[in-house]
């Protein structure tokens, strides 16, 4: 965790001379050898930090403690941001920081254009989760009902779901760090990725905004336009295809690497039993609830897939 700290720190253009120095006095005061051994030892651990991600195979260690210091604080607030925001902002760390260590930059070049996609997905969906959190009350409620264990027992399972997020955005990392750009496999990846995010983005805020304006919970609104007439759940699947992407991406730059391959293979297979089984289960509630309803009757016959189009 320290080590992730540091990195961020060091990804947002914050150096920690510059907040050792302003916690210090205007005047000089001589550093006692524990300070100077304390200030020697952060700046390795930051040094340490910079080169797993550069190169070896620790790097998604160092991705799993970028991750952990913004989602380990997150769940000791609530346990259930352990997978909402903090698994939106998880994400949104982890590719600032490749970013910043990289020096991507702007551009229209594939590795540039796959970390801002990697970037927009955290952030968006991060932010969009929190907002829902606050703006609707039954869904503040579901994510206060997950607070049951104390709050240093939460941190096992943030670590946990971290390691599993850098499973996940690991094939940025090999990506930035091959550097290749002449990829049609790499482009097709990213092309992949900004669709499914923003796919991902509109199905989520149309969904939003019709249920904001439905009377009540009881009664079925949809939404059952746009992309819910491909199938009943297009954010899920958006999700699907940003993930997929961002694994198809990384594929030229992993080689013989086992622990790229092993690492974004874990993290899609994980992802992807996680959507299917969501969909199963709102599904089943979605039945339990509208079934009856002319308008969901009518709607699920109209569109028959649940996730995937092509599985009526």
């Amino acid at each position: 965790l320290l080590l992730a700290n540091l990195r961020i720190a060091h990804a947002f253009g914050q150096p920690m001379n510059d907040a050792i120095r302003s916690q210090t006095s205007p005047l000089h005061t001589p550093q006692t050898p524990a300070s100077a051994l304390n200030s020697v030892s952060l700046s390795s651990l930051a040094s340490t930090s910079a080169a797993a991600l550069n190169s070896g195979p620790y790097g998604v260690l160092a991705l799993t403690g970028i991750a952990s210091s913004v989602v380990v604080p997150l769940t000791m607030y609530r346990q259930g941001y352990s997978f909402s925001v903090g698994y939106g902002f998880g994400v949104f760390a982890m590719a600032l920081a490749l970013w910043k260590q990289f020096q991507i930059g702007l551009s229209l070049s594939p590795l540039s254009l796959l970390a801002s996609a990697v970037m927009f997905y955290g952030i968006r969906l991060g932010t969009f989760l929190l907002v829902r959190e606050w703006t609707v009350p039954s869904k503040a409620e579901v994510i206060k009902g997950f607070d049951k264990s104390p709050r240093l027992k939460r941190i096992p399972l943030a670590v946990s779901v971290s390691m599993f997020y850098a499973f996940m955005t690991s094939p940025l990392m090999y990506a930035a760090r091959a550097a290749i750009d002449n990829s049609n496999v790499m482009k097709a990846g990213v092309a992949l990725a900004w669709v499914g995010a923003v796919m991902e983005a509109v199905a989520d805020t149309q969904k939003f905004f019709v249920k904001r304006a439905a009377k009540d919970e009881d009664t079925f609104v949809g939404p059952t336009g746009g992309f819910y007439k491909i199938c009943r759940h297009p954010n899920y699947l958006g999700e699907l295809i940003f993930w997929f992407g961002l694994a198809l991406a990384g594929v030229p730059s992993f080689g013989k690497s086992i622990i790229a391959w092993g690492c974004a293979a874990t993290g899609f297979y994980g992802i992807f039993g996680i959507m299917t089984g969501a969909t199963k289960r709102l599904d089943k509630k979605q039945e339990e609830k509208y079934s009856g309803q002319e308008a969901y009757d009518t709607y699920r016959k109209e569109v028959g897939a649940s996730i995937f189009p092509w599985a009526q």
